[in-house]
């Protein structure tokens, strides 16, 4: 049996939607009110399952609805992640100038410093000699030793300009320091903000593939849910199919059980019109004739119930291979001809809920009592089956009829006792031709937990 057939038969039970009342007419049928009870029931069902399909819908609706925010807001994330992995690539890459900057900075820190060296051993140099030749006199000794104006002009002129060139030395020595102070402090400090940017953005993007991260487990949670729901929704759906039938059911049996009640009532009319024929007849004839022509009356009687009785004997058709099981007493009948090829319960593979019946050549198959058939249909597990709800002594049984080559019977159909449904086969998971046979206690339920052995109630 497919899974979907299962949950709906399963759901059915749970909800008690199985308790098809069969064979109007029959002296243990239910009375025309007891069905008409349970068609308002089932109506009932249908209506509140049809309430429960519709907050389905709509949940499902809402659903595709978050779904459809959360992916905006995925592809929102997504495009701010990608944006972000391009802005932390040109801030590695600014990083890396940077760097390279310092190591270019670092050359001419090196040349500077080589420049002040030769700076300060100019300047010692120059001091040695002052002091070699004897400091400041020196200087006196030059302008003395002019021997003109213009010479002396020339001389002056030359020492301001040692003197100049010595100053000049020693400002730019200073300024080159300063510069190389503020050259490495600007360096570093552009390295240290582009370093706190990176992390920056590299902590953002780690906080976007959270929340994506996050989004896309609720986006799996949510569709989850969605499935569940839709499958709840389907289940459903199987169980309004099954409802629509068993109310068509009962709508045929209530029509059987009406037509069974006037040809009741058309009975009795007659009979009661007959009576008052025969007492007004007698009244008008002598006791002596009146007794003969009751005697005369019930003989006739008698025969022609007589002939009536061998009348309704049932016919034969062409037989098949194998011909249908007789009809017999008791609250079920054998299904099928054959012998017992597996019993009921534990074997090799599995607990089995029934029994099999197995026969060569063309082999009929009948309803094992006067039912409805609730489910008509071809099952992956199961190969043809048909269910059928019977009412016996007032107590509801199911029954099933698997792996059948083919099937006579539709959902919704009223079945007699012996009334052909189908011929044995070998559909479904089935190895060899048979029919497996169920007998259930109440309605059919998924988990078979009212399933009984069948040799309980008929002899095989």
């Amino acid at each position: 049996m497919n899974k979907r057939s299962i949950l709906s038969f399963s759901l059915a039970t749970a909800l008690g939607l199985g308790s098809i009342f069969a064979g109007a007419g029959k002296t243990e049928a239910a009375n025309l009110s007891d069905l008409e009870q349970q068609k308002s029931e089932i109506q009932n069902k249908q209506s509140n399952i049809g309430n429960s399909i519709n907050e389905k819908q709509n949940k499902i609706s809402e659903i595709a609805g978050e779904q459809g925010n959360l992916e905006a807001e995925m592809k929102q994330l997504e495009s701010e992640i990608v944006g972000t992995d391009k802005k932390i690539v040109e801030k590695e890459q600014q990083i890396k100038d940077t760097k390279a900057e310092i190591e270019r900075l670092r050359e001419e820190i090196e040349e500077l410093k080589e420049k002040i060296e030769a700076r300060n051993e100019m300047l010692r140099e120059r001091a040695r000699t002052i002091q070699m030749n004897g400091g400041s006199v020196k200087y006196i000794d030059i302008l003395l030793g002019a021997e003109s104006f213009g010479d002396l002009v020339d001389r002056v002129t030359a020492m301001s300009t040692l003197v100049k060139a010595d100053k000049e030395i020693i400002d730019e020595q200073a300024k080159d320091k300063e510069q190389l102070e503020k050259n490495q402090a600007e360096v570093e400090k552009k390295l240290a903000n582009l370093t706190d940017m990176l992390k920056e953005l590299e902590t953002l993007k780690e906080d976007l593939k959270a929340q994506n991260a996050r989004k896309t487990k609720l986006m799996k949670q949510l569709d989850a849910e969605k499935k569940h729901i839709e499958s709840e929704k389907m289940s459903l759906e199987e169980e309004a199919a099954v409802l629509e039938a068993q109310d068509a059911a009962i709508a045929k049996a209530i029509e059987m059980e009406k037509n069974r009640m006037a040809e009741e009532a058309a009975r009795q009319a007659e009979e009661a019109r007959k009576a008052e024929e025969a007492r007004k007849a007698a009244e008008a004839q002598s006791a002596s004739q009146q007794q003969s022509t009751v005697l005369s009356s019930k003989s006739s009687s008698k025969s022609s119930s007589s002939n009536n009785s061998s009348n309704k004997a049932p016919a034969t058709s062409n037989s098949p291979s194998v011909g249908k099981p007789a009809v017999t007493s008791g609250l079920f009948m054998r299904p099928a001809n054959g012998y017992l090829s597996s019993g009921f319960g534990g074997r090799s593979l599995g607990n089995h809920f029934g029994v099999d019946i197995a026969a060569r050549g063309t082999v009929p198959i009948v309803a094992a009592a006067d039912g409805v058939v609730i489910r008509s249909e071809y099952s992956s597990s199961y190969g043809n089956v048909v269910y059928i709800s019977h009412r016996l002594n007032g107590q509801t049984y199911t029954t099933v009829y698997a792996h059948m080559s083919s099937r006579s019977i539709s959902s919704g159909a009223s079945v007699s006792k012996g009334q052909q449904i189908g011929y044995m086969g070998n559909t479904g998971q089935s190895y060899g031709q048979h029919l497996h046979f169920e007998l259930h206690i109440g309605p059919w339920n998924a988990a078979k937990s009212n399933a009984v052995d069948p040799t309980r109630y008929i002899s095989l």
